[in-house]
């Protein structure tokens, strides 16, 4: 199986939540993506952070197999919003990248943080102030450059994400 349908796979298998039950490591795994995505867009001198195509600036012919992600966002709840939408066809085509052996910069995966939220049964939603909302819960947005220095998260498997939630 390859990274682009390994991915489309779990996202099929999602128990999606409209209840938070994890509000802490939900919380976390944003700001987690927040800092991810600052690293990426400062490599390769993007705009649009902290949502954007990371694939398609690095090479804009590689794409997801539209069958994969049509069917991965068929599984989607109605109350799926754009962002989780958006975030879940540019973590497709970012598999396809590495599917396809496309060199990539030494940075850590951008949008595993954002599948694991997924994966604990939260959406995303970007407010009006500019605050990421999950799990019930505001994670502000801030800048880019603060993003990028703050601390990694450490371990993100599933025990290490379930204590930060006790």
């Amino acid at each position: 199986m390859n990274a682009c349908t390994e991915i489309a796979s779990r996202l099929r298998a999602i128990e999606w939540n409209d209840k938070p039950v994890s509000r802490k490591s939900q919380a976390r795994l944003v700001q987690e993506y927040l800092r991810r995505s600052a690293l990426w867009t400062g490599e390769l001198r993007a705009q649009g952070w902290p949502f954007l195509d990371i694939a398609h600036r690095i090479d804009p012919d590689v794409r997801a197999p539209v069958e994969i992600v049509d069917g991965a966002l068929a599984a989607f709840p109605s109350y799926a919003t754009y962002y989780v939408r958006r975030t879940v066809e540019w973590s497709l085509h970012f598999a396809a990248l590495k599917d396809a052996g496309k060199p990539l910069p030494a940075l850590p995966d951008p949008f595993s943080p954002l599948l694991l939220v997924y994966e604990r049964g939260d959406t995303i939603n970007l407010t009006p102030t500019g605050s990421i909302e999950v799990a019930g819960l505001s994670v502000p947005r801030g800048e880019m450059h603060r993003y990028a220095r703050i601390e990694p998260l450490s371990a993100i498997d599933r025990e290490s994400l379930d204590r930060l939630d006790q």
